[in-house]
């Protein structure tokens, strides 16, 4: 006999703790969902070269797969051996959940989400409840949040989304970090000055390889002296030796269309030296998993923000910011204190009662901590906010 699962309505709940993020409460109906999965039998669903409209001895265990997840109504017939399209939309119901392309098509990746057992569903839903329960119930007016793991950023406005787009986020060795800060300035034709870390790993090899790259990249060798940034000669250096005992000087890519930042940057404070940014590397938004960076983030619209961030000054319309681009010269532009949020969850539930998983790029999850925390232990994180909006 299948278990019928809840709809996806009543993974919805009214928070109980006022202090406490609602995500937390919407999880803990999800866990005692997984939780009361977990003595079924999960076999591994291994044959999935399916197409629409073709039968298959493998189709019962798929739906029986589906009802359980919530994506396949109830009602569907449990026996039917036919892969008909309201099995590919449930199919593409559970990709949309899960972050993957919902093509109906069931590749690798969707085949190991299938095959997540509930036992580690649950173990994920409980990390996640410890990151929501630190959150606290409201974050003011207008803010951006980041969700690291959904490759994704949200303006939100008055508990809405008003503005959303894709991100780049950094490489699982140098991760973007969860933090709460305020965005107070635009910079228009950034230079990148490149920290000296990136500069060893990945500058300086390039150099070795390629005499030329500085000249390609339009990358000046500079020393800071006071308030002044003097030009060196890169011909005089030697570079072997720079990269083995290492380098007296910095690197600074000028500003222009090929520079790392784009044409645009957002500053906020924080002690990990990062940012938002514009990217000349367009393409890499068309990836699925975009883990690309050295920590900061990349932006898909990023004069988008910038227009939204501008609307209540006068002084800088569309046509001044066009300009100010053509001139390519560093300009700074002063922006009203803006909070942005940026955490780190591969599980929640939105507006709708809708549960989202997302794959685990810094693998965040695999820490040895399985057990929930009090609820009034996790009331302090710097980096937190609510979901309430979230669809």
């Amino acid at each position: 006999m299948l278990c019928v699962p809840v709809s996806y309505g009543d993974w919805m709940e009214l928070k109980k703790n006022p202090q406490i993020n609602e995500n937390y409460y919407r999880l803990k109906k999800a866990l005692d969902y997984y939780e009361s999965l977990e003595t079924r039998s999960w076999p591994v669903l291994s044959a999935f070269n399916f197409k629409k409209g073709a039968a298959y001895p493998e189709i019962p265990e798929l739906r029986e797969r589906l009802r359980l997840t919530g994506d396949l109504p109830a009602s569907s017939d449990a026996q039917s051996e036919v892969y008909d399209n309201a099995l590919w939309q449930s199919v593409r119901s559970f990709q949309w959940r899960h972050g993957l392309k919902p093509d109906g098509v069931i590749g690798l990746r969707t085949q190991r989400e299938l095959n997540v057992s509930p036992f580690e569903r649950a173990e994920e839903i409980r990390r996640n409840m410890q990151r929501w329960a630190a959150l606290p119930p409201t974050l003011g007016k207008r803010f951006i949040f980041i969700n690291i793991p959904e490759y994704r950023l949200d303006l939100i406005e008055d508990g809405k989304s008003v503005l959303h787009m894709k991100i780049i986020v950094g490489k699982p060795d140098r991760p973007t970090p969860e933090l709460s800060s305020v965005i107070t300035r635009a910079e228009l034709n950034p230079y990148w000055n490149i920290p000296p870390e990136i500069a060893k790993k990945d500058i300086l090899p390039k150099i070795l390889k390629d005499p030329h790259y500085l000249e390609e990249m339009n990358i000046k060798v500079v020393q800071h002296r006071k308030s002044q940034v003097l030009e060196v000669n890169s011909t005089n250096i030697d570079w072997q030796g720079a990269y083995k005992n290492g380098f007296a000087y910095e690197f600074r890519q000028e500003p222009g269309e090929n520079n790392s930042l784009g044409l645009v940057k957002f500053d906020f404070s924080n002690s990990y030296s990062i940012y938002m940014h514009d990217t000349p590397a367009k393409e890499l938004f068309d990836r699925d998993n975009r883990t690309f960076s050295s920590g900061c983030i990349r932006l898909e619209k990023p004069f988008v923000l910038l227009s939204y961030l501008l609307q209540d000054n006068p002084q800088w319309n569309l046509q001044r910011i066009a300009e100010t681009l053509q001139s390519g010269k560093l300009t700074i532009i002063k922006t009203k204190p803006f909070p942005i949020y940026i955490i780190y969850a591969t599980a929640w539930i939105d507006r709708q009662g809708i549960l989202h998983f997302r794959s685990d790029p810094y693998g965040y999850n695999e820490d040895p901590n399985p057990n929930d925390y009090p609820e009034e232990s996790l009331l302090s994180s710097p980096f937190s906010m609510p979901l309430s909006f979230y669809a």
